[in-house]
């Protein structure tokens, strides 16, 4: 698959989630097997304007490449200004958040607020396509609600205003994360556009991913919350999609290996003060294999630093 100018080896890729899609989550999932990692949303006000936190969001290497740097707003001119440092930073692709279901971005009439407005969308995709030279790609929903199917009217005028690909979530706005997806509205916009589609909602593990593809035609898959706790969902996914031999499930040594360098990198990351209040949540999900998860939990609230991190790990994933 081509974004743009971009390849991408196969269709098994990470999609954004805020507050999960960190610098250190996305290297795990690139060494887990995704081919294309997306960071997590930034409002593109704060990156026009260089704030320390959207940049320190925004941080990539050429280790993770390709990558997609995410951001959300509704004025043309700031996306393009936010584009431009999306780009700066050296991410390969620049992503336009129309789908994010969050009141307050919602109540500023940007993320899926913009899924009741075509028009808006493409004016706002005209405008980066116009400020930036790597691909621009959009991430939308079914529509704002159950009553009102949009995808396919945008997924058309993006692609006239030069995006290189969609990514459908295959829920409304109004739905968020609630029920199941309908992966039909990610068929209809494939067929009725001729750059890429990505799609996402509802899988959870391998078999889905390539139930997903096969009943939908998209191009790629989008994986989010199944990933979280399970980043081999990608090698599992990629080995069934491309005909190679089964994954195993990883082993409980491959767990605390995996979740020491995801932890290690989280403090590397945002220093020993942000790291240990994102630790439990980060920690949990790989833990709740565990036959004694709940001391796990108990324990890991009470965590300061790497070393005893390393100390519970030693612990309890043996």
């Amino acid at each position: 698959m081509r974004i743009g100018s971009v390849a991408v080896a196969h269709p098994i890729t990470l999609a954004p989630m805020e507050e999960h899609t960190n610098y250190p989550f996305r290297l795990v999932c690139k060494q887990l097997g995704a081919s294309l990692v997306c960071g997590e949303r930034v409002d593109a006000c704060d990156v026009a304007k260089r704030d320390r936190r959207a940049i320190k969001l925004l941080h990539t290497s050429p280790t993770e490449r390709p990558a997609v740097g995410q951001i959300s707003g509704n004025d043309p001119q700031v996306m393009a200004d936010a584009a431009k440092v999306v780009a700066e930073q050296g991410f390969s692709i620049v992503d336009l958040n129309f789908e994010c279901p969050i009141r307050r971005l919602i109540g500023r009439g940007e993320g899926g607020a913009l899924m009741a407005d075509p028009s808006a969308i493409a004016r706002l995709v005209e405008a980066v396509v116009r400020a930036v030279d790597i691909p621009v790609t959009i991430k939308i929903r079914s529509g704002p609600d159950a009553e009102h199917e949009t995808a396919v009217e945008i997924a058309r005028l993006a692609e006239q205003a030069g995006a290189a690909m969609v990514d459908v979530h295959a829920r409304s706005v109004a739905q968020s994360y609630v029920g199941g997806p309908d992966w039909s509205v990610v068929a209809r916009v494939k067929q009725a556009v001729q750059i890429p589609v990505l799609g996402s909602g509802g899988v959870r593990d391998a078999a889905d991913a390539v139930r997903f593809l096969k009943e939908t035609g998209a191009d790629g898959v989008a994986i989010g919350r199944g990933c979280l706790g399970n980043p081999w969902i990608f090698q599992q996914a990629r080995a069934l999609v491309t005909g190679g031999a089964n994954v195993a499930p990883p082993s409980i040594s491959e767990k605390a290996r995996v979740v020491l360098q995801l932890v290690e990198g989280e403090f590397d990351f945002y220093g020993n003060h942000l790291a240990v209040k994102r630790l439990p949540r980060v920690a949990c999900y790989f833990a709740k294999s565990l036959p004694n998860f709940a001391e796990f939990r108990d324990e890991v609230q009470g965590i300061k630093s790497v070393t005893e991190f390393k100390r519970l790990v030693r612990e309890f994933f043996r």
